[in-house]
């Protein structure tokens, strides 16, 4: 009774989750998605990546906004002093870098008193020029183009994680389903043999019941996840296919560190930090500390009967401060910036080791699978022979299927293992993800 109760029980069970799922499918409609419909999506529809899209052209504008003439308006509509009151006035400034060391700016000015309507325009062209000062240090933060590159690489290798993860998902489920099927079947044997003790039994289908609902909770969890990286309805549910291709990838590491090391931000950074700093110390060599400037004006104002009036001087500052001190600052600076450069090579270069390694690993493990997959094979072979000679049971036939099956899921994880560690590693060294990634899956 117990037995048969146990039996019934877990039919149940199964009957739920296949309704369920179902439903699910009926419902959100179940639809195969392939990486690059996926990919386009996510870069499509994306909101975060929206977003991020958004600001970097609003940055680009404001870039190009700077080299334009800035305009600023100013109105008073009265103004007090001790004697009088003032009208209405107002200005009108217009303001262009022509270089380096130039501005251009212009006024125009217009008010109302007592004679009427008052136009006053005037101009200035400044200069400003320091004979030691040390260039502007281009460079030194992402452009707008590596954040983009970066920012597509990212939601790239997330997407493709994530539908790796819901693939293996749906595999293992579906393995789960097929061995909570099998023990059943044993119990039901079991069920016709005198005397069984099948208390263990009952135990590991209980188990695998729970394992059953563990792996259908982790689909739908996954589900969530991409549903939310690509931007679409939570309700609609997706099976991912792709194909992982067998690509056979350098792995020398001297080519790959000059190409990560050409594409790094952070080392780029710490070599324009130390430049700077070896720049400092050798102006304060040069220069004994001294900052000589020439300084100039040319303004034009109607209002002056000169019309045109211009200036031009020049200065030299120094600080009293004991150079001794100041030198071995800037040479502490130095070696300051040297060490976090020899720090920085040597951060990416173990990260370049480790992604290598990843991907040896993952290999190794790939080609121990398949050793374990092509065992599988053999014994599934012989073990239906000696079905067929009546020498095993059907039961035991269909567990040596399962272990096959097994094996083909442990060697297809570990196949799609060896596709991310190389987008890893690509990824590492800078690469443009979106130009490579159907190399490895399609």
């Amino acid at each position: 009774m117990t037995t048969k109760y146990c039996l019934g029980l877990g039919s149940l069970v199964i009957l739920i989750l296949l309704l369920s799922i179902s439903q699910i499918s009926v419902a959100g409609g179940l639809r195969t998605i392939a990486l690059a419909e996926a990919l386009e999506l996510a870069l499509e529809q994306n909101r975060g990546h929206s977003l991020f899209l958004w600001e970097q052209d609003l940055l680009e504008h404001k870039e190009k906004a700077k080299k334009q003439p800035q305009v600023t308006v100013q109105a008073e509509p009265v103004s007090i002093d001790q004697d009088s009151i003032h009208g209405p006035q107002g200005s009108l400034t217009i303001a262009m870098p022509l270089g380096e060391h130039l501005d251009l700016s212009g006024r125009v000015t217009l008010g109302i008193d007592e004679q009427g309507l008052a136009f006053t325009p005037s101009g200035n062209l400044n200069l400003d020029y320091s004979f030691f000062r040390l260039p502007d240090a281009k460079g030194g933060s992402m452009s707008l183009e590596a954040e983009r590159k970066t920012q597509v690489n990212n939601l790239i290798l997330q997407t493709t994680a994530s539908l790796i993860e819901l693939r293996q998902a749906f595999d293992q489920r579906d393995y789960e389903a097929e061995r909570l099927a099998y023990l059943q079947r044993m119990l039901e044997a079991a069920r016709l043999t005198p005397d069984y003790d099948d208390l263990e039994l009952r135990k590991e289908i209980r188990g695998q019941q729970a394992n059953l609902v563990a792996a259908e909770e982790s689909v739908g969890l996954l589900q969530l996840q991409l549903a939310n990286l690509l931007g679409t309805s939570e309700e609609e549910v997706f099976e991912p296919v792709f194909a992982i291709h067998d690509l056979q990838i350098g792995l020398d590491e001297e080519v790959l560190r000059e190409e990560l090391f050409a594409s790094s931000q952070a080392l780029r950074e710490a070599r324009n930090a130390l430049t700077l700093a070896q720049e400092k110390l050798d102006l304060e060599r040069k220069t004994r500390g001294w900052d000589v400037k020439a300084n100039g004006v040319l303004a034009l104002n109607s209002a002056q009967k000169a019309g045109a009036t211009w200036s031009l001087g020049l200065s030299a500052t120094k600080t009293l401060y004991p150079r001794d001190i100041i030198l071995e600052e800037l040479e502490l600076q130095v070696a300051q910036a040297e060490h976090a450069l020899e720090l920085t090579e040597t951060s990416l270069l173990h990260e370049l080791r480790g992604a290598i390694q990843g991907v040896k690993s993952a290999q190794e493990r790939r080609e121990l699978t398949g050793e374990h997959l092509a065992e599988a094979r053999e014994d599934l072979t012989l073990r239906e022979r000696k079905y067929q000679a009546g020498l095993v049971t059907s039961l035991q036939l269909e567990d040596t299927s399962l272990a096959l099956q097994q094996a083909e899921l442990n060697h297809r994880q570990a196949t799609m293992a060896v596709a991310q560690r190389i987008l890893d590693l690509w990824n590492v060294c800078g690469r443009d993800i979106g130009r490579f990634i159907f190399q490895v899956i399609q």
